[in-house]
């Protein structure tokens, strides 16, 4: 007898499962569980740690093949280089250096380089500084990162420069141009930056080393196809990141400075970087004064995960810990294209939670890619985690549908101003 009603009581929950609607995304992007989500995280759990049980046995993946427990290049000194560039017109090999503490009166320092190779000689480069004394200083071609000119190879353009001198230890970032005060757009100063990067903890690569419940959760929220299998193959890009110290000699105008700042780089690339499919993400880089460093984020590209929660978090003794989870919902968090400026949230690495406070305290906007797909919200911040201050970089990121205007009039302060307060 007892059979017979264990098999009712199954075939009635399948009943009711198969007649059960899945809820419908918040604003129509954003998927929550649904009925198999349970299923489909046993399933999905079981590919994920077979293929990292794969990697370790038989080596990495090949392109398209990494991600999900899979390293995209075995060997550190390949992969922190610049990378050969696919054949694919949207071809990328990215890397990104967010530095920042407070001064002696409380107020910040603030040090952003970034250059993301494209074919055919053009990259997306940006240079910021923000000084106490001077506010924040954007480079010339601001809120436009289209440059060109770029090596073959290299990292920047028109006057940026990064390069890689020993792998996963050491790099050096340099600008040389003119800069626009952002508190006056009529006024310009000829800036000379020289900084050399150091590593303070080892490398993290998000192909290998995210929280795997995290990865699974979010591969479960999503609704299942074939297409979409095949878009989380083609959409894969490597990412790694690392903690460090940048030391820094910057002359504006006539003006010397030297500086040491706490420091954060990442490296990103893979056949080809869409940013139309990103919907939106939030990032934060935070660097405390008890020497923990913070990269934690959540992420929204609906045709892979529109909740994707990832990070890490560097410990002063040298650990390296991966996010478990953050309660940060995009969609409560500036999504008509606003982005707060002062919040906070929650997330957890190892054993401990984090109660994460922000503050911003300058803000700029800068476009990417050559038709202006992404909007990026550049935020300088006061940090307060657990009680303990820090400073660091907020980024929000929205797709931009407008694309690029015809003409960018860089000569009007005016609509530069707009462009770096319209939020």
């Amino acid at each position: 007898m007892c059979p017979y009603v264990v098999a009712m009581l199954l075939s009635a929950l399948l009943i009711y499962l198969f007649r059960k609607r899945d809820p419908k995304p918040i604003f129509g992007v954003y998927a929550q569980p649904g009925k198999w989500y349970y299923l489909k995280y046993v399933v999905f759990a079981c590919l994920y740690f077979y293929r990292k049980y794969t990697s370790k046995n038989k080596g990495v993946g090949t392109e398209g093949q990494a991600g999900q427990g899979m390293k995209a290049i075995a060997d550190p000194a390949d992969m922190d280089r610049a990378q050969l560039l696919s054949d694919h017109a949207k071809a990328f090999d990215a890397v990104f250096f967010i530095s920042a503490k407070k001064d002696k009166e409380d107020k910040g320092i603030y040090v952003i380089a970034g250059s993301e190779r494209r074919p055919m000689g053009m990259c997306n480069g940006l240079f910021y500084i923000g000084l106490p004394e001077k506010g924040l200083l954007c480079s010339s071609k601001l809120p436009d990162t289209v440059l060109f000119g770029a090596q073959i190879g290299e990292f920047g353009a028109e006057g940026i420069k990064i390069k890689p001198v020993e792998p996963m230890k050491k790099w050096t970032v340099s600008y040389k141009g003119p800069m626009v005060h952002q508190r006056n757009p009529n006024q310009t100063s000829n800036v000379e930056f020289e900084g050399e990067w150091v590593a303070t903890s080892k490398y993290f690569d998000y192909d290998t080393d995210l929280y795997p419940a995290a990865v699974i959760r979010s591969i479960a929220r999503e609704k299942w196809s074939r297409q979409y299998f095949e878009g989380l193959r083609t959409a894969h890009q490597s990412h790694y990141e690392q903690f460090g110290v940048l030391m820094c000699k910057l002359k504006i105008d006539n003006e010397a400075y030297e500086f040491s700042l706490p420091s954060f780089r990442d490296h990103s690339f893979g056949h080809k970087r869409d940013w139309s499919l990103m919907h939106r993400y939030a990032f934060h880089h935070i660097f405390l004064e008890n020497g923990t460093s913070i990269s934690v984020g959540v992420i929204c590209q609906p045709s892979t995960a529109s909740t994707m929660e990832m990070g890490v978090v560097a410990l002063p003794n040298g650990d390296v810990l991966p996010i478990k989870w953050v309660d940060l919902k995009l969609y409560q968090h500036g999504e008509c294209g606003s982005a707060p400026r002062d919040y906070a949230f929650n997330c957890q690495a190892g054993d401990q939670v984090y109660t994460i406070q922000v503050l911003v305290e300058h803000e700029a906007i800068h476009y990417v890619s050559d038709e202006w797909e992404a909007r990026m919200v550049e935020r300088f911040c006061k940090f307060l985690v657990n009680d303990v201050p820090g400073r660091g970089v907020s980024e929000f990121h929205y797709r931009h549908k407008d694309g690029r205007p015809e003409s960018v009039a860089k000569n009007d302060p005016e609509w530069y101003r707009k462009m770096c307060h319209k939020i």
